[in-house]
């Protein structure tokens, strides 16, 4: 397993606008919200503590339907996104406690609007914690003469929910002060697990370091989507 502490996390100014339901930046509405906006970033900066632990372990089609994880996990799954693999990158990370328990707090204090945008905030460093990982685990496979497929979280449309107990059975949470729920609802609750195939001739690979939503199949579902904001990527 390995260990990652993220320190260049920029918390983009135009993806919290996106995050609060405000995609155009720049009309006179958002404008409006740009002081808050550009206090609780500075804030978020100082609260983030994003944390990554992950490896990579075997990966086999076993029937349809079906995946093989660390030759002892059987999963359901959407195997053409495994066709071609020989392992998968998994991981587990996030930002901490200190954000979600100051946006909390302005909650309670019933400071609704730095609240959502300190909120909006943190899932933006979330984000963008996944796309430092991303690029990060691209280049090393690359390196490696292999390829890389799409990032699949369990829950979405690939892999059910039920992956995260294994996910948490192969990797340490606890080391980065993640913990699983009996609801399989991690805590702190901006987290996310990841799993990347990778292998010499994907089904379907993907070489991209970003993360865009050409890349999710709950694209045209999620209220939050580029695509439906003219923005494909970041």
């Amino acid at each position: 397993m390995e260990f990652i502490n993220w320190n260049n996390l920029n918390i983009d100014t135009a993806e919290i606008y996106r995050r609060i339901g405000m995609p155009d930046a720049d009309s006179q509405r958002s404008q409006n919200f740009k002081p808050a906006i550009e206090q609780m970033r500075l804030k978020a900066l100082g609260l983030v503590e994003a944390r990554c632990i992950y490896d990579y372990v075997p990966v086999k089609v076993t029937g349809p339907g079906e995946i093989l994880l660390a030759n002892q996990y059987p999963i359901k799954a959407v195997t053409s996104f495994f066709e071609g693999a020989q392992e998968v990158l998994i991981a587990i990370q996030t930002i901490g406690f200190r954000l979600e328990e100051q946006s909390k707090g302005l909650f309670d204090e019933g400071e609704m609007l730095d609240g959502m945008v300190l909120d909006g905030c943190g899932t933006v460093a979330l984000d963008e914690a996944l796309e430092l990982l991303r690029g990060m685990i691209v280049k090393q496979v690359l390196a490696r003469g292999l390829q890389t497929g799409h990032n699949l979280c369990p829950g979405g449309s690939q892999i059910p929910l039920e992956t995260q107990k294994i996910l948490f059975s192969l990797l340490d949470g606890g080391e980065i002060g993640i913990t699983l729920g009996e609801g399989l609802v991690m805590s702190p609750v901006k987290s996310h697990t990841l799993m990347i195939p990778v292998g010499e001739k994907l089904s379907k690979l993907n070489l991209s370091c970003a993360i865009t939503c050409e890349m999710c199949a709950e694209q045209q579902n999620c209220a939050h989507s580029r695509l439906k904001f003219g923005k494909s990527s970041q």
